[in-house]
């Protein structure tokens, strides 16, 4: 019950008037192939797009030959915005937009976003909610993850915007607060969901499936043999689904149309990945009243654009979750939710080492682009998997035979507010040596970001990791 209330707490609304005036809804990807839907829900761009399609080469080290290379897509969600990028950034197109609308005939309604300590999602509501919509969203952190420096960094980072918090030592103040957002009389408070995920969220991840299929149609990139990305709350995986059947309907696209095309989902969350592994939860008709699984994303989602749009894509994204989905669950692979495995953690390394970043040839005839980064959290972990297969394919053929997609979902940016981040963390752990200790014992994972969070260090162990961001004070 409460998942299925945080999922349809904030339901897609009309655009009001303001947003039909200052936004160029030509611009919205989705409305292009749901013209059906133009003008009927809210949305704002507060992202650049389309983000760009770049070639990463990793090399590979041999004992017995030469060093070679492997070669892969990489679809930049972490470069659509200077202030905090990745999916989280179409997830919240919709959704903070029909928070503006929601704010305009509530005024005196409150926002909350919930997440884990190390959340994207927290981060980002925060970062958008503030600089586009004014808006300032209350963080619940709900519990903590493995501690890991990307995961401190997140928390500061949430820290140094003026909002309201509460961490996991407050368990009682986080009940009062969600409940009475949710499920108070008369309340007209929204909470935004675990990962964003909700219909509002789905219809912007659906837009970059559409994108990436107007960027392949366009030459930028051949068709793809398959797509890696994360999974936490499934809202992306659920957008890129929906997005995917809807292009195949265009004749004019010419993506997706490999016969074997499939998308490779890594849970990152090792209880997740473990229902999968032994009971396939996720692609069974069960799973339809799991508000946090991808099938009951697809049957609401879909309900909204047939009742809205007159669409009807549940029937052809429910087979391709069943017959094109391959989820990633081993143990290995998954490690514990939050942090790296030790197999991600040596692909990230691998990476940070011997990895290279191309606007156009990964021979190195492009220009050299911006680094992606690697956290254990999430991307390391899909990425380890399609680094282990093109290796394997690599050794045993002599050449790649498979083209595929890197979905990077973890923003380039780690942004800093007007806040004293560190002295807002000195307050919040004066009473809670369970955060503090947290925190502080998160390491740096990448050398490519190295830092400390310490009382010893204090903010000079990890500032030069952010990003000055200007925000409404």
């Amino acid at each position: 019950m409460v998942l299925s209330a945080l999922y349809h707490s904030i339901r897609p609304l009309p655009p009001t008037q303001k947003q039909l005036e200052e936004e160029d809804i030509d611009a919205c990807t989705l409305y292009r192939y749901l013209p059906s839907l133009r003008g009927k829900i809210a949305w704002r761009e507060i992202g650049r797009f389309p983000t760009p399609v770049h070639r990463c080469a990793v090399r590979l080290e041999s004992a017995d030959t030469a060093p070679r290379s492997v070669t892969f897509w990489v679809k930049r969600e972490d470069l659509c915005s200077d202030v905090y990028g990745g999916n989280k950034v179409r997830t919240l197109q919709h959704q903070l937009a029909s928070c503006e609308a929601h704010a305009e005939t509530n005024p005196g309604a409150k926002f909350i976003v919930v997440g884990s300590g190390g959340s994207n999602q927290i981060l980002a509501t925060t970062v958008h909610g503030l600089r586009t919509f004014g808006l300032r969203p209350q963080a619940i952190w709900l519990q903590e993850d493995a501690p890991d420096m990307d995961n401190t960094l997140n928390m500061l980072s949430t820290l140094s915007f003026p909002t309201a918090y509460i961490p996991w030592s407050q368990p009682v103040a986080m009940l009062r607060a969600l409940l009475g957002a949710l499920f108070g009389a008369g309340s007209i408070d929204k909470v935004v969901n675990l990962g964003g995920n909700s219909v509002n969220g789905v219809l912007g991840q659906m837009a970059g499936a559409l994108e990436l299929a107007e960027q392949v149609t366009a030459g930028e990139l051949p068709d793809v043999d398959a797509l890696y990305l994360p999974v936490g709350s499934s809202c992306t995986l659920t957008g890129l689904i929906l997005g995917v059947v809807l292009a195949r309907r265009d004749p004019a696209l010419r993506a997706f149309r490999r016969p074997a095309f499939k998308i490779v989902a890594v849970p990152i969350h090792h209880a997740a990945a473990m229902a999968q592994r032994y009971f396939k939860i996720f692609q069974r008709p069960l799973s339809r009243y799991v508000a946090l699984a991808p099938w009951y994303g697809i049957a609401a989602a879909a309900k909204f654009v047939r009742e809205t749009g007159g669409v009807d894509l549940e029937a052809d994204a429910l087979a391709f979750l069943r017959e094109h989905v391959e989820f990633v669950t081993d143990a290995e692979t998954v490690g514990k939710y939050g942090a790296h495995s030790a197999r991600s953690k040596q692909a990230a390394q691998r990476y940070d080492m011997h990895g290279r970043m191309y606007g156009a040839n990964a021979d190195g005839t492009g220009e050299t682009m911006p680094p992606i980064w690697l956290c254990g959290h999430f991307t390391a972990k899909p990425f380890s998997v399609l680094l282990a297969r093109l290796e394997a394919e690599l050794e045993a053929a002599g050449k790649e035979a498979s083209n595929v997609i890197f979905w990077q979902t973890k923003s380039a940016v780690q942004p800093r507010g007007p806040k004293d981040e560190w002295e807002r963390f000195e307050e919040l752990t004066t009473n809670s040596s369970r955060v503090r200790r947290w925190m502080e014992n998160g390491e740096a994972q990448s050398t490519l970001r190295p830092g400390q969070v310490s009382a010893d260090s204090g903010h000079k162990g990890y500032r030069h990791l952010m990003k000055r961001v200007a925000v409404p004070s």
